[in-house]
């Protein structure tokens, strides 16, 4: 099953017969939504299945100086880091679970 095709990352397999999906067409139905349209690479079953893309998170900001800010909310993990962030800038001093306590010099 999945013999008829040659690319090697699978997103998707055929629920019919186990080859895989590739993905024939798609449109942008809005700035962050897009459908998908898939079939099946086995000729003998071609089943044909449909979906959506979805940007719902901004997971990490742009490296782009001067880049515009997202209009998508923050994702969890992405808010933990910003306040993780200004957290450490306040307490220079503080250690972290994980930092090694700095070496005793006093001994």
């Amino acid at each position: 099953m999945g013999d008829f095709s040659h690319r090697k990352r699978v997103v998707f397999r055929c629920e019919a017969c186990g080859g895989v999906l590739i993905k024939r067409t798609s449109y942008l139905s809005h700035r962050y939504l897009r459908h998908d349209t898939y079939v099946c690479d086995n000729p003998v079953c071609s089943a044909s299945y449909t979906g959506h893309t979805e940007l719902t998170a901004i997971a990490s900001p742009s490296g782009m100086p001067g880049a515009r800010p997202s209009e998508l909310p923050e994702a969890p993990a992405y808010a933990r880091n910003l306040a993780l962030k200004a957290y450490r800038a306040q307490q220079l001093n503080q250690l972290d679970l994980l930092d090694e306590p700095p070496a005793n010099t006093d001994h």
